[in-house]
């Protein structure tokens, strides 16, 4: 680490925020392009170990951009109260994926057995997380 960064503080949610994180919906990722513009995608997602995580195809323009921008944020809407909503900003990361692992667990999270029907066989995966360092919404 270095000498003058703080400390990663896990953000604290509420229940609430943490039931909605948990739901099996899709949410909005937004990450600034090269221009400075932001992109948003529809993404299925694991909210796990305090951090958002998302799998995706390596070469994704949300790769770039993540790996670029090093920063992002994310919105979900609850599907139980649609006037209600959970949106986290911080940190984004890029790691790869070789076993698919989290596209597994993202795709159990949406009731399928794997996710093989979701990839070619030579596909490659990765993972974007997203550390959270604020939490915003109506929750």
């Amino acid at each position: 680490m270095d000498g003058n960064a703080k400390p990663q503080k896990q953000i604290q949610l509420s229940p609430n925020a943490e039931r909605i994180l948990n739901e099996p919906v899709t949410g909005t990722l937004c990450v600034v392009d090269g221009k400075g513009i932001p992109n948003a995608t529809p993404v299925w997602f694991l909210w796990r170990d305090g951090a958002l995580h998302f799998s995706t195809h390596a070469g994704r323009q949300k790769v770039v951009n993540a790996t670029r921008a090093g920063r992002g944020s994310f919105c979900v809407i609850d599907p139980v109260n649609p006037s209600h909503y959970v949106e986290l900003r911080g940190i984004l990361t890029v790691t790869d994926d070789p076993d698919m692992a989290l596209r597994d667990d993202v795709v159990r999270k949406h009731g399928h057995p794997d996710g093989r029907a979701f990839d070619p066989a030579t596909a490659k995966r990765v993972v974007i997380t997203l550390t959270p360092e604020r939490v915003l919404g109506r929750h």
